[in-house]
């Protein structure tokens, strides 16, 4: 008999395991059928929240704040309603990895008492129940990764630094979520936990590979989920598809100690890691804290945290990238481009136009083979241990882009491409002085965030709106355009569109079938 871990045995083991922690009063119905699209509307309709519960956990990190810090509302009473939500979202949605509710609960009592005591809060994130992406160490809990060879791996022995610094700052950690295996597609699916569904159409995926954040902050399961992670679009995915602000911060600023990965070691394009959440005061002030990433003062993966304010311009000038010149984006995403640049305008701001000063799909081709110089044995290694087929997504980027191990120099290669996009770029930033009426160049630039407004099941989705930035390690933000409805006469489809000679880009525009493939954005 083989010694080999067998992945079918150990995901029955798994997926029952959350199941089992979640309390009965927590627990849908045996009868509770799930609706075939929107699942936003169960919460209030399961007649397991009370009103209390609902209003609270419709609240925001940066409105349920000063309550908890100003002594309004008890850590013990909105942990409690969040870990009800977030049990009914799992059920929903299956975002999560591991759930201790008993845990959490008991940690905010002792908050609570603590705060009774000195009548002072503990940190910026007082009383705050949040959940940590599987990808982190988190102190007696496992780390999977969505590798179900990791599943029987010892529990962590200690916080990673983030986890610490939020920890630090008052947060109660409540569950753990999904990533999908490797942790290297837009999608978040794994053989491990099965699949995260999105909270506005199950047809849908939730993004990946902080997709079990993406879905959970957006069923409201938890205020908000300050440590995605993102090296392709990580972050940036998951908030497009879910409605939510998403931030990928420089990623030389984020502490990286405690995170699990096949690819550590790798320093051509680093890790980032930023929140995402439901408004944008909740942005900053989770960014805030992971960059000054003050309870980690000595961390040896990245630069000295610090925060700088900056007095806001009341004119920006602001360039627009339409199309990255590969795959160019669905109608519905191309009319919400034009119609975001409207509004600046509107508003008196500057908009003009800026077009990628690089071969973005040479620039692909890099950025690839960088992200697994090694032809991705280590990650073919843990699969083979649970004897784990790699994820249809996976396979098709490993297969497309060629992957395979490099020699030295030609990482050397890949390095001298890099620097000559990151120099191309900032030449052309610079060069649209001349075309801004002040004189100045553009303070930043809008593009689409994908080429769908949502992804359909295993769609090869092409990554190359989020990667470019990864590759030069540029700041990249998600905006929700919230007032925004798919239109079947204004989004209709050109038929006379001619696909590029590249191998997203056809069947990106094959599977744009309105009304099918698009309900909002």
């Amino acid at each position: 008999m083989s010694s080999k871990l067998d992945w079918k045995e150990i995901s029955v083991r798994a997926r029952q395991g959350v199941l089992d922690s979640i309390p009965m009063k927590w627990r849908l119905s045996k009868n509770f059928e799930k609706p075939q699209t929107n699942l936003q509307r169960i919460p209030y309709e399961c007649g397991i929240l009370t009103q209390r519960q609902l209003e609270l956990t419709d609240l925001t990190a940066s409105e349920l704040l000063p309550l908890l810090s100003g002594g309004e509302l008890s850590a013990t009473e909105i942990t409690e309603a969040f870990c009800a939500r977030a049990a009914i979202a799992h059920q929903l949605v299956n975002c999560l990895t591991d759930f201790f509710p008993e845990e959490a609960i008991e940690a905010a009592k002792n908050l609570d008492s603590e705060f009774s005591r000195t009548k002072t809060p503990v940190g910026e994130l007082h009383g705050l129940p949040i959940a940590i992406k599987d990808t982190f160490d988190v102190k007696n809990k496992r780390t999977t990764a969505g590798y179900a060879a990791w599943y029987n791996n010892p529990p962590a022995e200690e916080d990673g630094a983030l986890v610490h610094t939020v920890r630090s700052a008052g947060a109660i950690i409540f569950a753990r979520t999904t990533m999908p295996q490797t942790g290297m597609t837009l999608e978040t699916v794994s053989p491990l936990w099965g699949r995260t569904l999105n909270p506005f159409n199950v047809k849908f995926g939730s993004g990946g590979s902080s997709g079990g954040d993406g879905s959970l902050v957006a069923m409201h399961g938890a205020p908000c989920a300050p440590l995605s992670t993102d090296i392709g679009g990580s972050i940036r995915a998951p908030a497009a598809f879910n409605g939510l602000y998403g931030i990928r911060p420089t990623s030389d600023r984020v502490p990286r100690t405690g995170m699990a990965s096949t690819k550590t070691g790798m320093i051509s394009i680093r890790s980032s890691v930023g929140p995402c959440c439901h408004r944008m005061s909740d942005l900053k002030l989770l960014t805030r804290i992971i960059l000054k990433h003050e309870a980690v003062p000595h961390e040896p993966t990245c630069i000295p945290g610090f925060w700088n304010e900056v007095s806001q311009k009341s004119k920006l000038a602001i360039g627009v990238m339409s199309t990255d010149g590969v795959v160019d984006p669905h109608p519905p995403v191309t009319r919400a481009l034009g119609e975001v640049a409207a509004k600046l305008r509107v508003t008196g701001h500057e908009v003009i136009e800026f077009k990628p000063p690089v071969d973005l799909w040479k620039a692909a081709l890099a950025t690839w083979a960088l992200y697994f110089q090694t032809g991705a044995k280590e990650t073919k290694e843990y699969l083979a241990a649970s004897r784990e087929t790699a994820i249809p997504q996976f396979q098709h980027n490993l297969e497309v882009f060629k992957t395979r191990e490099l020699k030295v120099a030609e990482v050397f290669q890949h390095h001298r491409e890099q620097a000559a996009c990151k120099a191309a770029f900032v030449k052309a930033w610079d060069a649209t002085m001349h075309e801004t009426s002040t004189g100045q160049p553009i303070d930043c630039i809008i593009c689409p965030s994908a080429t769908m407004a949502g992804c359909p099941h295993d769609f090869p989705l092409w990554w190359g709106y989020t990667t470019i930035w990864n590759l030069l390690d540029y700041p990249s933000v998600i905006m929700p355009f919230k007032e925004f409805e798919i239109d079947l006469t204004k989004d209709a489809k050109p038929q006379n569109y001619k696909p590029r000679d590249n191998p997203f880009d056809r069947p990106n525009w094959e599977i744009c079938k309105l009304p099918r493939i698009c309900s909002e954005l």
